[in-house]
């Protein structure tokens, strides 16, 4: 394990009323727990049909010459649902050194295989906060639900019926905040429906 994250933030966002096009965003709050130059970000994705799946973009600082401090090192790894990329961070962090990745993705399903759900899997690495933001389309009949689920069998501990944070612009919000993770075998996740089709 080459870095402790504090806190991690992830937004996904459905952003046509089709379920076609996709964003998300996700960063990062860095500890170095060794000497450590390249980080590696793992995620999965349920959509299919895209000619070409963009790589994600970093969004970061700009160096005295001029260039991102923060680059991707490397093709984007595809391997079923599995995406993998590597982050060259423009110095290796020195032990306890801190830094903030910042990804945006872009993502298109054109032949209708995402799953309508938003996962996250706390892993050792995440020591005090995740955040999880969804915006979706005011679709009508819209529920979202909330869920915590076991790790090692799947099943769901809790679910509680999200309430939108704010409307915007035909958009709908919603946040949850999950501090402490004492426990590593929970997840979580947001899954949705709606009569809009």
């Amino acid at each position: 394990m080459s870095f402790r994250y504090r806190t991690v933030e992830h937004q996904f966002e459905v952003v046509d009323r089709g379920s076609t096009t996709f964003r998300s965003e996700h960063k990062f709050d860095l500890e170095a727990l060794q000497p450590s130059r390249f980080f590696i970000r793992n995620w999965f994705w349920t959509g299919s049909g895209a000619e070409k799946e963009p790589i994600p973009e970093v969004l970061c600082e700009i160096d005295k010459w001029g260039f991102p401090k923060h680059r991707i090192h490397g093709p984007l790894v595809i391997q079923n649902r599995n995406r993998i990329v590597v982050v060259d961070l423009g110095r290796t962090l020195a032990v306890g050194e801190t830094d903030a990745l910042h990804f945006r993705h872009k993502m298109k399903d054109i032949e209708g295989s995402f799953e309508p759900r938003f996962q996250i899997s706390p892993t050792a690495e995440i020591s005090e906060r995740i955040v999880m933001r969804l915006v979706l389309p005011d679709w009508k009949g819209l529920c979202v639900e909330f869920k915590k689920f076991s790790m090692v069998t799947k099943d769901v501990l809790a679910t509680s019926t999200s309430t939108a944070t704010r409307s915007v612009a035909s958009r709908v919000n919603f946040e949850e905040v999950v501090d402490g993770l004492a426990d590593r075998d929970v997840g979580y996740r947001y899954e949705w429906r709606h009569d809009d089709h």
